[in-house]
Order: C-alpha cells, then structure tokens, then sequence
C-alpha cells in the first residue's frame, strides 16, 4: 500500500501541475483557408507560409513596428555586406541558432551553419522541388546554370560547386549574383527562403511538408489538415528580447509598454482553427472563442467598424481595431494561351477591354466588398514605389456601351437572336468563370453574370478550393478567375513578376507573354529604386491595362480585432503574422472566460 503521506504529496503536485498548466499562454485564432503543407520552399499560399514564418528563421525580417517598413536580421548577426557593384552579399549568421529538436538529428543538438542556408537557397532552384518561388533566385547565382544543366538530366547535385552560393566558413554565407539586384535582401526576408537541415529533408523525403522542423520561436504540435492547427513554443530557441523602431503614435506606444524588453516568444501556444466560412468566423470572434480575428469578413465590416470606427458595442467589451490598407492588388486574370479569351490580336484584346467594361468596380467595391476596398488603377499599390495616386485607368471606367461596340466592332454578334452573342467564326461565346465556393465569390460571381449578360456575355460559373484553382492556374487550365496578390516585399517587381513570360507555370496565372514587357522587367531588375526605373515601371504598367491580360480591380482596406488580453498587436504589411511578438494577460483573459 501506498503512504497516505505519499499520496498527498501526489495529489500537492498534481494540484501545482494543474495551476501551471492553467497558466500557460494560448492565443486561439483563426484561418480562413486550410493549409496544404509546412515546407517553405513549396508552398505558394500565405495560408500555409503564415506557419512557417515562425517555424523556421530566414537570414533577414522586418522591424515589426517601423513604417516605412526595414529590414532587420533574423539568423543573419547583421544586415549583409554588399560590394560595391551590387554584386556580392556576404552574411554572417549569429552563432548559437539552433534547430528544434528532431529524430533526424539522432538525438544531438543541432546549430544552423552557413551550409543550411545555401542547401535552403539551393532548394528554390531544385526542378524536382518544383518551388512556385524559384523566380525568387532563378537566372540570379552565379555559376548555376551547370548544376541546372545537369539537373535536368539527371538529380540536382547539391554537392557541386555554385560559384554564387557558398559557405565560407560554419557562420559567413557569401552570395554572388549575375547582375546586380538590389531587392535581394528583401527576398531573403521572404518566408520561402526559411532555412532547413538537410538531414531532415532527407529523412522525411517526399514527406517533408508534414515534418517542419526549423529554428523559429514555434513548432508544429498538432495538425488535421483543413481543419486545425497547433504551434507551440520551441524549448531550443534563442534568447531573444522584443525590440523595435516605433512609430511616434499612441499605439505604438502602448506596444512598447506592453512588450518592450519582454523574451521571444511570449505565448505558448497558438490554435488556429480552420473557417473558411465567413458567418461561423465572425460568430466564433463574437462568442469569445477567438481572440483574435484577422481579415473580418467583409460581410460585417460595415456593423463591426461602421465608417471605419469600432462599433460602440464591441468597443463596450475593450475590444480593439486595426484597420490597414493592403499592399496588394485583386485582378480578373484571363488564360492568354485559351483559344476564347487568350491572345494578343486586336479582336481578343477587344473581348477583354469590353468585359472590363461591362463590370462595374465600384459596385463590386460598395455592395459585394461592402465599401472595403480602393479601386485599382494600375498594378502598383499604394504604399509601393512607383505608385501613382493622380494615375487613372482609361479602360477601367463602367461603360457598357462601350463594351457592346467594341463587342460588335470585333465581330462578337448575336447572329441567332437568342440575347447571346457568338465568336467572330459563329461559335457559341462562352466562358468559363472560376472561383472558390464561398459567400463572397457567390456575390461576386452573381455581378459579373449580371453585367455580361447584359453586354450578351455568356459565363458558366465554376467552383473549386483556393488550393486547386491556383494548381490549376499555373498549368493554365482556367480560362478566367478573379484572385488577388500582396506583395511579398516593398517593391513593384513583386508584383509585375506575375506577368513576366518565364514565369508562367508559376506565378504567371495569366499566361502573360509579351517580349516588350519581358524586356522591361529584366532591365529593371538590375536598377536601385529611382525615377528612371519607376518611370520603366509605369511603361511595364500601361502594357499591362494594354493588351488586358488582368482586370483591375480592387487594393484592398482590411479590419482585425482582438480582445483586451491580447498584447502588442500591429499588423505589419509584410509579415503574415505577428504571434511571435505578442502576450496573452492570461488573468484577463481567464475572467472573461469564465
């Protein structure tokens, strides 16, 4: 038998285990599309790199509280030494980065060396990755072009010699470009480019998007595919302390009381739930079973913060606001390669000029996005260099009787009479119009049925999950499709590289190939932010509203809410997340949930 002595001693300690537990930190969030997979290098949709910002380090990031946004390092010990012809970048990584405990790494202590971020870079570059993000460093290193050579024969060879990639020593990482790039730092701040082992690549092989493993403030604890998510704390991260370069606003302000010298992370755990629909979203926000909503659906953007103030009601329960303007830009994208929308002679850039036309954007603005966006101009955002506010679109006015003559111009007729128009050959006009199974693309699709059948434009409505549109799309198998792209990092490139011809099967949707375009975006690539290469940028600009491979939409206005016991939230424009940087008032919190 046991002592009762003994016993009690059992039930102290259970009773302190209990009240410990009690305290940890858990922030309960929510995403609105499910993840594919953890693997940086693979995976094309914030929904799964939102993950993997913390789970894995890049050489650089961004001050989390700095507007005009900068770079700050990350692994790196600083920001890199660049020659003096834009050249070469020499890191030097800060010692005593390790990676989070892993049977992979056999039960040793595992540090992050200069090898790892090569072998990292190295994967973008892998054909048999197939990484949406190889355009990143693609045609960029020095001496790759052999490795690829022979990749395509054979394996890529992660062994031999790339002159524009190598270690240097186990902290100093040197890379050496073709032409200068001066948006590279901002790339290595990319989540893409997070670092991994290569020991755990090759452990979990084909598996390694359900096996992340790196050396961010987070670790993947629980996964149900399109369903849940759990990250929590990494016992193997560095000591590191909140800080930033504050902006002179009260709120800033607020962040520096609530977080200034406090350790990275403070939460232990995050649970993101999966919701895609908008309803159970918002009413998970308003039951108190989150306690912080990103992107509040635009449904209720008017009854949550009408006029872009928070409603009284909410603001009754300490509830907080953060309304930003994106840096991004939602288009309509057509196949350029499809036989009915696609082309480049005048009749097909007439077809897609009149659907432009036909569509009113400041309805789609006011009713379907419930007034949360700023029509866009042109393909730069605000916010991005090169952008111009006094720039209007001449083909992005409402003005369907434009569209029906340039219809009837290019020979588009109704020759049957039935109300809908046939191609110039006297085929049926159809057109297949793709996108998710949501609330607010029901609405939308409800619109650009409405104005193109008045304009005698027959669209079939198509529907499929985010993920598979956008596999389909870099195969170029939808023939139209309204989605959106927020840069990835502050410069225009981030979005014109959508349309750049070697891009196509990545993130070239469009199919967009056009050798006076592709041009001008190859000479921009090598110039430093200037009025000359903004100037380039608005020719590559007008070619784009041109020949009408994208419909310009929307930049969108955003609205994020968070409870009381949620600490120095802000969010930044280029981070998906800012959980690292965040603390829960667990007493408060624990009061209002119980």
């Amino acid at each position: 038998m046991i002592a009762r002595g003994v016993l009690a001693l059992l039930f102290c300690l259970q009773v302190v285990a209990a009240g410990a537990e009690a305290e940890r930190k858990v922030l309960r969030t929510v995403a609105i599309q499910s993840e594919n997979s953890f693997d940086p290098a693979y995976e094309p949709e914030e929904a799964s790199l939102q993950y993997c910002e913390d789970i894995f380090d890049s050489l650089l990031t961004y001050d989390y509280l700095a507007r005009p946004v900068k770079l700050v390092p990350q692994a790196a010990a600083a920001l890199p030494e660049v020659s003096a012809d834009g050249l070469v970048y020499t890191f030097h990584l800060k010692p005593g980065i390790y990676f989070a405990a892993d049977p992979a790494f056999k039960g040793k202590r595992r540090e992050l060396v200069a090898a790892d971020v090569v072998f990292s870079l190295k994967r973008l570059l892998d054909p048999k990755v197939r990484s949406p993000w190889k355009f990143l460093l693609d045609g960029k290193i020095a001496g790759a072009e052999p490795v690829l050579k022979a990749a395509e024969r054979g394996k890529f060879d992660y062994d031999a010699t790339m002159e524009g990639l190598r270690a240097i020593d186990r902290y100093t990482l040197r890379i050496h470009l073709t032409a200068p790039d001066y948006k590279l730092p901002y790339i290595l701040a990319a989540p893409a480019t997070g670092i991994l082992a290569r020991e755990v690549v090759e452990t979990y092989g084909q598996e390694i998007g359900a096996h992340p493993v790196g050396s961010g403030p987070y670790r993947l604890a629980e996964w149900r595919r399109s369903s849940r998510v759990v990250l929590e704390r990494n016992p193997d991260y560095r000591e590191e302390v909140f800080q930033a370069d504050p902006e002179n606003t009260p709120e800033d302000a607020q962040i520096m009381r609530e977080m200034a010298g406090k350790r990275i992370p403070q939460i232990d755990r995050i649970e993101v739930n999966v919701i895609e629909a908008e309803q159970p979203r918002w009413l998970a926000f308003l039951n108190r079973e989150i306690d912080l909503i990103e992107l509040i659906p635009e449904e209720y953007a008017n009854s949550a913060a009408p006029g872009g103030k928070i409603a009284p009601n909410l603001a009754k329960q300490g509830i907080k606001l953060f309304r930003e303007a994106k840096p991004d830009v939602w288009f309509t994208f057509f196949n350029m390669e499809d036989p009915v929308v696609g082309g480049y002679t005048p009749e097909k850039i007439g077809l897609r000029r009149a659907i432009a036309y036909a569509i009113d954007t400041q309805t789609e603005i006011s009713i379907v996005r419930k007034g949360m966006g700023l029509q866009a101009q042109s393909v730069i955002p605000p916010g991005i260099p090169g952008y111009d506010a006094d720039f209007r679109n001449p083909f992005g006015v409402y003005d369907p009787a434009r569209a029906k003559a340039l219809l009837d111009q290019f020979g588009y007729l109704d020759r049957d009479g039935d109300g809908w128009r046939e191609l110039p050959d006297g085929a049926p006009l159809v057109i297949d119009y793709w996108g998710a199974p949501t609330r607010f693309q029901r609405d939308l699709d409800e619109l650009f049925q409405r104005s193109l059948k008045a304009v005698g434009i027959r669209i079939n409505v198509r529907k499929a999950p985010v993920q598979e549109l956008r596999k389909m799309a870099r195969f170029g198998k939808l023939q139209m499709r309204t989605d959106g792209w927020q840069a990835d990092y502050p410069d225009a490139e981030n979005f014109f590289q959508n349309l750049y011809g070697p891009n196509k099967g990545q993130a070239n949707y469009a199919q967009f190939s056009l050798p006076a375009f592709d041009r001008l975006y190859e000479q921009t690539a090598a110039m430093p932010e200037s009025p000359e290469r903004n100037a380039l940028y608005r020719k590559m600009s007008d070619l784009v509203l041109v020949y009408a491979p994208w419909r310009m939409e929307v930049h969108r206005l955003q609205n994020h809410m968070h409870y009381p016991w949620v600490l120095g939230y802000k969010k930044h424009p280029f981070l998906s997340k800012s959980w690292r940087y965040l603390d829960i008032d667990v007493a408060l919190q624990k009061a209002a949930l119980h």
